[in-house]
């Protein structure tokens, strides 16, 4: 099954006539029901996407009973959160027909094209052949790009509007399950270049971290375990060992699928000598701080924090975080932009749950976490070196002067 016969079943189900919704509601329509209950009362961001939730609900509900199997319910309900444009929200469940929750590249639009401008090149395997950084995405899987968005079926949003237009864009990339992704590029110096998502390898990091020291600066990179809860004790092993190094960078570009406060809190514990606030929370009865607690030995010496494309919901939070105690400076491009903190909700009727923001966050400053875009930017424009590290040990250098 693949987009086409999502298409289909959803045609075939509109030319139904909406039925009324006060009548005797079946097991489907319960649950759907419930699901939008749960968005009117709990999604933060109902106030923004109210209208699309309106949609949703009028458009989706006289499908429900057409959903035979628990297969097609999961595709049903994830072609509805695609209306919402948000890859926070998502199942906890996926089908070889579902999408991924992330790609290698990131693509952005700009005069009504798409182009390559970020690429996680520090965790392939292997350098790619050629610098895909400022190329045009053309087409994908032999169809014009603009053709296969246009494609990609929703009812309620607008995909004319730039923003969703580059999150559709952005979603085919990270492709279903059981598709390939074959991109056509033209490259910045005109010449064509077909590039295979799915041959790309990324590096396996068998470890939660690496640390490491170069001219007595720290470095660990965090390896995607924010969610593990032995990352803090091999943190503070690691950061133990560099407490005598005149500088530490703290790596967050690996860490898409985000994590928790009970991981990353003690971390940044080791960097206060007392109880810090590090992010504002809003949910809807109210408004209120974060804080972290000193945790063993302070590290007192500067920090500094790689940010990226692929640094995704608690990693963002650590960021904004360390700035927000001015612990840190922030380097990089801007985040994953996962907006809000999730809570799951069991859908009534299925072994599966959904996940929503019930919380916004924001920086201390005041600016929405999936705003944030970091003071010392540093743009990608080649896969042949790591830019955001070099420019951390030029301002370290700079700094210690």
């Amino acid at each position: 099954m693949n987009r086409v016969w999502i298409l289909l079943f959803l045609v075939m189900a509109s030319c139904g006539s909406a039925e009324n919704l006060n009548s005797s509601r079946t097991a489907n329509q319960e649950e759907f029901d419930q699901l939008m209950d749960v968005f009117g009362n709990d999604y933060i961001y109902y106030k923004d996407k109210g209208r699309l939730l309106r949609c949703i609900k009028k458009t989706y509900r006289p499908h429900v009973d057409t959903i035979s199997q628990p297969y097609y319910k999961v595709l049903f309900y994830e072609q509805l959160l695609n209306e919402l444009y948000d890859t926070h929200i998502i199942l906890n469940t996926n089908t070889p027909d579902s999408y991924r929750l992330k790609a290698p590249v990131y693509v952005k639009l700009r005069n009504g094209k798409f182009y390559i401008s970020d690429v996680f090149s520090t965790e392939f395997q292997y350098d790619l052949p050629e610098n895909v950084l400022g190329a045009e995405l053309v087409w994908y899987n032999e169809l014009p790009f603009d053709e296969v968005i246009d494609g990609f079926y929703t009812q309620c949003q607008d995909k004319s509007k730039p923003g969703i237009r580059e999150w559709v864009a952005n979603k085919l990339l990270m492709g279903q399950y059981n598709e390939a992704r074959f991109l056509g590029l033209k490259l910045r110096n005109g010449e064509e270049f077909n590039l295979d998502l799915d041959k790309i390898g990324l590096k396996e990091r068998p470890g939660l971290l690496e640390a490491t020291r170069k001219t007595n600066i720290g470095v660990i990179k965090i390896n995607n375990s924010l969610g593990n809860d032995s990352l803090p004790y091999r943190f503070n092993l690691a950061l133990d060992e560099l407490m005598d190094t005149d500088a530490l960078i703290v790596d967050l570009r690996n860490t898409p699928d985000g994590g928790n406060t009970g991981v990353a809190e003690p971390i940044m514990g080791r960097f206060v000598k007392q109880k810090s606030a590090y992010q504002k929370c809003e949910n809807k009865d109210e408004t209120y701080l974060r804080y972290v607690e000193p945790v063993g030995d302070t590290y007192t010496k500067p920090v500094y924090v790689l940010v990226g494309r692929w640094t995704g919901s608690m990693g963002e939070g650590m960021a904004i975080g360390f700035e927000g105690m001015n612990r840190a400076t922030v380097i990089g491009t801007e985040m994953n932009r996962l907006a809000g903190s999730m809570n799951p909700f069991q859908l009534k009727n299925s072994s599966f749950s959904a996940r929503i923001s019930t919380e916004k966050l924001y920086h201390l400053n005041g600016e929405l976490r999936e705003h944030y875009v970091p003071k010392q930017y540093v743009r990608q424009t080649t896969t042949a070196k790591d830019e955001a590290l070099a420019f951390a040990f030029k301002r370290i250098a700079e700094d210690l002067k």
